[in-house]
């Protein structure tokens, strides 16, 4: 199946570091953030890697790697997740995996989500206090409702909901069939508001409409940088060993 890596946002909240790159290509480990995921999503063979670039869309760009399609979310200052998967939809005609271009996770998780055969296939954390503690030192800060029932998620999204409501934390991985994206496009299509909406808002209005959105339960094995503070911690847990040690992240 085909992968895409959303890469199209600003990062307006790592401040200095993405003033001057793409938040994709930000040093991590002696590479670019994406050349780490770009490595991890290789090594599940897929028949093509498609990146949703935006801003600094000049940054983003790998010549020496093989099977790379590139598409630019010029409306990405406006815009936000939705529509930067829309911007690759001449390339959902058969099974996707799509993933957040400032995340990192285990090569684990990503073979275990090729393995399901449901239309909405979303990468849970049921584990995700730990990460938080790591994070924070507090688990009730920087929350988001999700709820899980029979292995389908009932709801997702809803800013911050008490800790102990939630049972899982949503990753930035997602597996889509070919019909789920023909839903996608239907529900896009039928409203100007999905343009600026989020992933989880799309996922919501899914669950809403009945169909299932099922929950791939994973244990850490994930890192996400949406902040400066993000980067800089990571940045020391990966000199330490922390990410192996303790999130079960090998980079």
């Amino acid at each position: 199946m085909k992968h895409i890596i959303l890469a199209a946002g600003k990062g307006t909240r790592m401040k200095h570091h993405t003033t001057t790159r793409a938040k994709g290509m930000l040093n991590f480990g002696g590479m670019p953030l994406l050349v780490h995921q770009l490595h991890t999503i290789q090594k599940n063979n897929p028949k093509k890697i498609i990146i949703v670039k935006g801003y600094r869309a000049e940054d983003i760009y790998f010549p020496k790697m093989k099977d790379i399609k590139y598409y630019t979310n010029k409306e990405y200052a406006k815009t936000n997740m939705v529509a930067s998967l829309m911007c690759a939809k001449f390339d959902f005609n058969e099974d996707v995996i799509i993933s957040y271009g400032d995340i990192l996770f285990n090569y684990k998780m990503l073979e275990e989500i090729s393995t399901f055969e449901h239309d909405f296939v979303i990468a849970v954390d049921i584990d995700w206090k730990k990460y938080w503690k790591m994070r924070y030192n507090q688990i009730n800060y920087d929350t988001e409702s999700l709820k899980i029932r029979k292995g389908r998620i009932v709801e997702i999204g809803t800013p911050n909901p008490p800790a102990n409501e939630i049972d899982g934390r949503y990753v930035g991985l997602l597996k889509f069939s070919k019909k789920g994206l023909s839903i996608i496009e239907g529900i896009y299509n039928n409203s100007e508001r999905w343009k600026t909406a989020y992933m989880t808002d799309l996922l919501q209005e899914i669950i809403d409409l009945g169909y299932d959105v099922i929950a791939m339960p994973v244990s850490n094995g994930w890192i996400e940088f949406d902040t400066a503070e993000d980067y800089k911690r990571n940045c020391s847990w990966y000199k330490h060993g922390r990410l192996e040690q303790y999130l079960n992240l090998r980079i």
